[in-house]
């Protein structure tokens, strides 16, 4: 009932604020078809983790290495990719493979990394689902895109794929994470009181503390006290990993 009368609201007039009115109310939709709706059909269903963040930040160097192999697109590529990677353990696939989640997008099964699906697939966007036994069971990682994409459709996906999270893993830089972009959806994410952390990436040892304790009081501010920061220091990636 409460999606039907959402979707029932008529903004007709051409006034100010309806161009951000119909904005929000997709949105809305989104969220409950991405995630109030399958989380409640399914309690039981795999603990999704989203991982999302700026260009250049690290996000998918980070979900290869958690996994040990390269799963996920980096670099020059991800910000042409339009069918994001959703990891999740071989005997969890079932709950992904549908339309339970994400109905709004096609599937395509295995791949490591490449991009045949972009190819096939053209500009429609959609989820590669990868199987990884160095995942445990009922926790799912979606690498998802640049926040801040060079691509506006690829903008929109990313913050779609974040509504559909039970957490968020917020990847940043020591030298970005005061950037604007990032804070609007992390706002987003106090709203929602969605369960949030965010990875400090590439920070200097001289610059550690500086930089941890400004992002804590940054996160206080936004009211996100709760919020669980992660130190990576900087390092020399190997293999993409």
């Amino acid at each position: 009932m409460l999606r039907s009368r959402v979707a029932d609201v008529r903004l007709a007039l051409d006034l100010p604020s309806a161009v951000q009115a119909r904005v929000d109310r997709a949105q809305l939709l989104d969220q409950i078809d991405d995630y109030l709706l399958p989380r409640l059909r399914s309690d039981a269903a795999p603990l999704l983790v989203v991982v999302g963040g700026s260009t250049g930040a690290g996000k998918s160097t980070l979900v290869n290495s958690l996994l040990g192999r390269a799963v996920s697109p980096a670099g020059v590529l991800r910000p042409t990719t339009r069918w994001p990677v959703l990891v999740h353990h071989p005997l969890d696939e079932r709950w992904f493979s549908t339309d339970r989640i994400l109905p709004g997008l096609p599937r395509l099964t295995g791949g490591d990394g490449d991009l045949a699906a972009d190819r096939e697939s053209g500009a429609r966007a959609g989820l590669r689902l990868v199987g990884s036994d160095a995942l445990p069971l009922g926790l799912a990682l979606l690498d998802a895109p640049d926040i801040d994409s060079v691509v506006e459709e690829n903008r929109a996906l990313a913050t779609q794929l974040l509504g559909a999270g039970d957490v968020w893993l917020f990847v940043t830089t020591a030298a970005r994470y005061a950037d604007a972009v990032p804070w609007e959806l992390l706002e987003a994410a106090e709203r929602r009181r969605v369960h949030l952390a965010l990875v400090l990436d590439r920070v200097d040892a001289v610059a550690v503390t500086a930089v941890a304790t400004h992002l804590r009081q940054m996160l206080d501010t936004h009211g996100l006290h709760d919020a669980t920061i992660l130190l990576v220091p900087v390092s020399v990636p190997v293999g993409g990993l």
